[in-house]
């Protein structure tokens, strides 16, 4: 063993001992105990996480609201605060960055931006701090930062209504396109249909307003993802309380809704899809067929929607190039269940992350109260496996992306601290990041090693 390099004999107790800490010492080598990483942060207040990538040096960038001034949290300028968390490949925290001011901001998407860094897509009530320009009420805030968190430039978009946004992607031409929701009909906004509007806004790489879009009826409306699409122009899902207007075919109630614009905001086509009950949507994806899949929860059980368990189920839908229904799979329990992100896998077929209340029918495994739930899907939409993450106490998650090495990271909130859950936990709710390998199974991360 003397020609063995120390990195070869940590990897040879590693293999004996199947990945559990290390007691003993061996000669010649500093003592040490090898532990699981934790996966809890944030502070002693809320923090709450709604976006998660995957980053080009194989780490993870998440990014949600913060109430802390503690724990891992330092910088908030009061209130509610955008939080930006920065994690190695190995779940490691190396940065944190509040963004915001004295009112209550947060952020709803981050994408990783073809410079290296990142822009953050939220809803910001303050006009100082690192805010200016706010129009009156809730304004969609859109930020640039660096790769290492530096703030480069802010832009408040909206009216004297509450506007917010859900979801932002950079454009092929360095630009970025922005999905959300307004109840204004001044200032950046025109063309509103009464009520709220699904809101969609191009911006140039500095943040310049270059065009902008209301879509909707004289119901409640709203985007909530937003995709580039083959063609050069955009898909954007979110759900609709209207049956006029830029709307048709509404069902009753809450219904998904899907339109098809151009690479200039034109609509193209667009598609009501649910039943007499309510639909939510969260989540849409341009599929390798040229056509979209979009995850969400239903309470109806017609129409659209077959094979309800009771109460809300995750509801998963595809539909063509045209918008036409190809499949629908409505998956849960005798309890509450959504869907609330869904990408395509390498294989051709679906991962969906949500919530679980149930733990009978699809669902099983739960840990108690609300779980966080990983379901995979074939191509056609049959069930694969599920997963349930979460303690004793609450969680849920509102992002999943598949990895580079084709497992699966989960972004989260909790409130528990046992389970799947490695603190020690801050707080009330905490960011909850988790690794699932290609087939579902966990991935325990272990703190960094001595050098």
């Amino acid at each position: 063993m003397k020609n063995r390099t120390t990195a070869q004999l940590y990897a040879m107790v590693f293999l004996l001992t199947g990945f559990l800490s290390i007691e003993a010492q061996i000669p010649g080598m500093p003592a040490m105990a090898l532990k699981e990483a934790k996966n809890v942060f944030g502070g002693k207040n809320d923090d709450i996480a709604y976006s998660m990538v995957q980053t080009s040096d194989k780490g993870y960038i998440m990014t949600g609201g913060t109430a802390s001034n503690d724990g891992d949290v330092s910088g908030n300028h009061g209130r509610s605060d955008i939080w930006i968390v920065k994690l190695s490949e190995s779940g490691a925290l190396q940065w944190q960055k509040t963004l915001g001011g004295a009112g209550n901001d947060e952020a709803h998407s981050i994408a990783q931006t073809s410079d290296g860094g990142y822009a953050v897509a939220g809803s910001a009530y303050s006009n100082d701090g690192d805010v200016s320009g706010n129009h009156g009420g809730g304004d969609i805030w859109v930020v640039k930062i660096s790769g290492a968190g530096v703030l480069q430039w802010q832009k408040t978009l909206g009216g004297t209504g509450n506007d917010e946004a859900n979801s932002i992607v950079q454009t092929s031409d360095g630009g970025y396109a922005v999905a959300g929701s307004t109840y204004s009909n001044d200032g950046d906004i025109s063309g509103n249909h009464g009520s709220r509007d699904l809101w969609v806004v191009k911006l140039s790489g500095s943040g310049a307003l270059q065009w902008q879009k209301t879509l909707g009826g004289t119901g409640n409306d709203e985007g909530n993802s937003i995709a580039r699409t083959s063609d050069g122009g955009y898909i954007v899902s979110g759900s609709t309380r209207s049956n006029d207007g830029d709307v048709s075919g509404n069902h009753g109630g809450t219904d998904f809704w899907v339109v098809k614009i151009s690479g200039s905001g034109t609509i193209q086509w667009q598609k009501t899809l649910g039943g007499t009950g309510i639909e939510y949507n969260r989540s849409i994806v341009q599929t390798s067929d040229g056509g979209y899949a979009v995850a969400g929860y239903t309470f109806s059980n017609d129409d659209d929607v077959s094979g309800n368990h009771g109460g809300g189920d995750m509801w998963v839908v595809k539909v063509s190039g045209a918008g036409v229904l190809q499949w629908q799979r409505t998956l849960g329990g005798s309890g509450i269940e959504s869907g609330r992100s869904i990408v395509q896998t390498s294989d051709g077929g679906y991962v969906v992350t949500g919530y679980t209340e149930s733990n009978n029918d699809d669902v099983s495994g739960n840990h108690g109260g609300g779980d966080i739930w990983v379901v995979k899907l074939n191509a056609t939409g049959v069930l694969q496996w599920q997963r349930t993450l979460g303690g004793t106490g609450s969680e849920s998650t509102l992002s999943i992306v598949q990895t580079s090495d084709a497992g699966y990271a989960v972004a989260g909130f909790t409130n528990s601290n046992d389970g799947n859950v490695i603190g020690p936990a801050n707080g009330l709710y905490d960011f909850l990041f988790l690794r699932l390998n290609a087939a579902g199974n966990g991935i325990h991360l272990y703190e960094d090693m001595p050098q």
